[in-house]
């Protein structure tokens, strides 16, 4: 049942991130802004470090120097989405309790005043999915700020729509 649900909200987060992405890049006014621009590219490379974390790759970094225009940062953010679909497949109950080693974990421990209680596999799912949903909040507010129409990125309402495949520009 909780493998079914992450699935879920994970394809709810593509929806979403393609949504917020076809919005940026019909207007001029997103598609310049800097504010915009490195607001996806954060979603983006968490989202990438995290999937990193789970297929015990690396840690890195991505630099938003690295990309050119906003549609490759788009390509890279429907990247992770592609990669991270037969790791959510093969995801199994059994393995949501594993103790799960952010390597940025150690960073926050100032900010926390202590240092970081253990996470699980679960925790970490469930954190890249709100932190995702908090950040394109952000974009979609700056949308609204530059004079455009925010898409509607509810997860409600991508359920009332039939749970839509994503639709990246």
């Amino acid at each position: 049942m909780m493998t079914s649900h992450i699935r879920d909200v994970f394809r709810h987060m593509e929806w979403a991130d393609s949504r917020v992405w076809s919005a940026v890049l019909t207007a001029e006014s997103t598609r310049v802004d800097d504010q915009v621009w490195k607001t996806l590219h954060h979603i983006h490379e968490t989202q990438h470090a995290f999937l990193n974390v789970w297929l015990e790759l690396p840690f890195r970094r991505w630099n938003l120097d690295d990309f050119k225009t906003p549609g490759e940062i788009a390509a890279w953010g429907m990247s992770f989405h592609e990669s991270a679909i037969p790791f959510l497949a093969a995801l199994e109950e059994s393995v949501l309790d594993k103790a799960t080693i952010l390597p940025w974990a150690k960073y926050f421990a100032r900010t926390l005043g202590k240092e970081p209680e253990p996470t699980t596999l679960a925790d970490t799912l469930h954190q890249l999915t709100s932190h995702s949903m908090h950040h394109r909040g952000q974009v979609a507010r700056r949308i609204r700020e530059l004079g455009e129409a925010p898409p509607m990125l509810d997860y409600i309402g991508w359920v009332w729509a039939g749970r839509s495949a994503p639709s990246w520009p």
